[in-house]
């Protein structure tokens, strides 16, 4: 008889590895780890960047850290949602399928890679902003065109996005055997509608206990940036776009506001016949001269800040705007002028309305800016012809639709040049424009009328490519110093070319930076890339050889035109006419990503999200701004102050209050351009 076989014991099962554990959501987990990853090699890599011009000691970059692993894990459980929420609701017998298993990793393979990008688009952008995404990476995504051109011109594209490409690739295959894993493993319905209640409420949490201002680490602006994540900035700079200055910056009562903005705008040329709380920008100016027929044109010069010419900022033996210097030892030049803002549409902003700049998005971007108080429409309403000559594409940033519905007859665009001329992605070379502004000037003039133009220029940016033979520099070495020789050359040749024509002579030149270079430093406002040259020009009619120490904005340039042409008028500017206030008024308004200041001597007031002000002692020597732990009562007044500016300038704007109480009708035939 045959002995009995014993049944064949199973071996004792082993615990299930944690990624089993978390089944089909360890898909997920390996996409935040990854992400997690990224995240702080990116902030180690900005870290080792900024490294010696940090001042914040080693527990400030400390917390950087351990603050920005915060930021990192809401971007991550954010940027995962989408994977999480498809793994919850998928039931198995779809989650095995082929091509759902394919677009998992298709997914997977996506993310990775624009991780990737990510990083390469952050190191980039803060090389040339010294910050995390913010509002100009918001407005550049807008404009495709422009952007991907120029950073075809700039970098070398094609490389980066087989690198790009390639990361994502190698980062699935190491991957390959936890994702295979993760796709074979089943998983409860009961169990994924429970991680995915537990996940929305991990992330809901985590975002409602999460804010800019936690990434406020030191008084070092450039470290509180690199606390932060670049997705997070993003999608911050994305919602605030058109924010509305109540409920998130500091007020005060409408009457106190008005009442300080009453005295703030005082001047010896204003009056007023009657006082309205509801508009105190509103008063009567009179003209400290006669009044004289003068066209105007100014030129705004694309990233030249102060920085770069000698007559302002001595450089040693090297003298990169020869022609600009020349200028202003031939007119009078405001020596301690900023811009409102580090983009070319807060200097149209200012130049053309003189309104404080509003957190978010410039005017020039916003639907209501129809019809409002601008020079233009001021000078269109008395006989003027008024131009915007430009080299690029006139839809760039809402430039072309803010300039028509704000008093421009006409507007030249890249379209209106010849075919073969020098371009790049921004837009035809400056001696280009410039060449078009003498032709269009001449037909202008021919008609009999005094002209308004503002042009601006383009050359002085990446990918900085210029004709070849104007300068002795070599174009194709793509620095900023070359395209900023290239720039004054091309300036200097208009305005001598501008001498032999009949308008010359009866011609105010207003030669001015828009903003400056770039923007570097560790202050919460950094200063020395707003600091903008502004020359007012006009041989036998301005002064020659005259320096304007007094504190002045690019939004002051309305005023002082207008008290330069001798016409009185019925105001709603926020500018002063910088030749006749008192030094000690001069004052200046701007904003850097959701901060915005007034300066005034060497203080700085600046208001933050949360209704938070802080008041700065500027540190010229060392360029930086240090903060005042217990203003005086000179410094609180100072806040008072930036309050009345920006919240009245922001309520104006809304209620509709800035605009033109009466719009002047289209005028002037458009000459090679585009009419209005």
């Amino acid at each position: 008889m045959a002995s009995a076989i014993p049944p064949e014991v199973p071996p004792p099962a082993s615990p299930p590895s944690p990624r089993l554990r978390l089944g089909r959501f360890s898909l997920a987990a390996l996409l935040v780890a990854v992400l997690l990853a990224v995240a702080f090699v990116t902030r180690v890599a900005l870290l080792a960047y900024a490294w010696r011009d940090l001042d914040a000691g080693a527990w400030g970059i400390v917390r950087a850290v351990l603050v920005g692993m915060v930021f990192d894990l809401q971007a991550s459980l954010w940027l995962a949602a989408p994977l999480v929420v498809v793994l919850a609701l998928l039931p198995d017998r779809w989650f095995r399928r082929r091509a759902v298993r394919g677009w998992m990793r298709g997914w997977l393979f996506t993310l990775f890679a624009l991780s990737a990008f990510v990083v390469a688009a952050e190191l980039l952008f803060f090389d040339e902003f010294n910050g995390r995404f913010n509002f100009v990476a918001v407005d550049y995504l807008i404009y495709p065109t422009e952007v991907v051109t120029n950073l075809w011109e700039s970098y070398p594209l094609p490389a980066i996005l087989l690198a790009v490409g390639g990361a994502g690739a190698l980062g699935l295959w190491l991957a390959r055997h936890r994702v295979a894993q993760a796709l074979a493993a089943a998983t409860t319905a009961s169990r994924r509608l429970a991680t995915l209640a537990l996940y929305g409420v991990s992330l809901g949490t985590l975002t409602l206990g999460t804010s800019p201002a936690l990434a406020h680490v030191s008084d070092d602006r450039t470290l509180n940036e690199i606390a932060l994540n670049g997705y997070y900035s993003f999608w911050m700079a994305f919602l605030g776009q058109d924010a509305p200055y109540e409920g998130l910056y500091a007020t005060r009562s409408p009457g106190e506001e008005a009442a300080r903005l009453r005295t703030l705008l005082a001047e010896p040329e204003a009056t007023r016949s009657e006082w309205n709380p509801e508009r105190p920008t509103e008063r009567e100016i009179t003209a400290p001269t006669p009044p004289v027929r003068r066209n105007v044109v100014v030129v705004l010069e694309e990233s030249l800040g102060s920085i770069f010419l000698a007559s302002l900022h001595p450089r040693g033996d090297t003298v990169l705007t020869p022609r600009f210097d020349s200028l202003i030892a031939e007119g009078t030049v405001l020596a301690n002028a900023y811009s409102t803002g580090n983009r070319t549409i807060r200097a149209l902003e200012a130049t053309t309305s003189s309104l404080p700049p509003l957190p978010g998005v410039s005017i020039v971007r916003r639907s209501a800016s129809h019809g409002l108080f601008t020079l233009p429409a001021v000078l269109a309403e008395r006989g003027y012809s008024t131009s915007f000559i430009y080299g690029g594409r006139a839809m760039f940033d809402g430039m072309g639709e803010y300039m028509r519905n704000n008093g421009m007859q006409l507007i030249i665009e890249q379209k209106d040049y010849p075919s073969d001329a020098f371009a790049n992605a921004w837009g035809v070379a400056d001696e280009y424009i410039f060449d078009k502004a003498l032709a269009t000037y001449d037909s202008l003039h021919a008609a009999g009328r005094p002209f308004y133009s503002l042009v601006l220029s383009v050359s002085n940016h990446k990918p900085y490519s210029f004709p070849a033979g104007r300068i002795a520099a070599d174009p194709n070495a793509r620095k900023r110093t070359n395209a900023v020789m290239y720039a004054d050359w091309a300036l200097g040749r208009f305005v001598r070319m501008a001498r032999a024509h009949p308008w010359f002579d009866s011609t105010l030149f207003v030669l001015m930076g828009d903003h400056g270079a770039r923007v570097y430093g560790a202050s919460e406002i950094p200063l020395p890339s707003y600091e903008v040259p502004i020359l007012f020009y006009a041989p036998g009619f301005i002064e020659p050889g005259k320096r304007i120490e007094t504190l002045a904005s690019s939004l002051d340039i309305p005023a002082t035109i207008m008290a330069r042409l001798g016409m009185s008028y019925d105001s709603k500017w926020f500018g002063h006419d910088v030749f006749t206030i008192p030094p000690e008024q001069g004052r200046a308004l701007m904003t850097h990503n959701s901060s915005i200041a007034l300066m005034r001597g060497d203080r700085v007031a600046v208001l933050g999200l949360k209704g938070a002000t802080d008041v700065y002692q500027y540190d010229r020597p060392a360029k930086r701004l240090r903060r005042i732990a217990s203003p005086d009562s000179a410094g609180r007044a100072l806040v008072e102050d930036a309050i009345a500016y920006f919240h009245t300038a922001d309520r104006l704007y809304r209620s509709g209050a800035y605009a033109m109480d009466r719009v002047p009708a289209p005028g002037g035939a458009a000459v090679g351009g585009q009419g209005h």
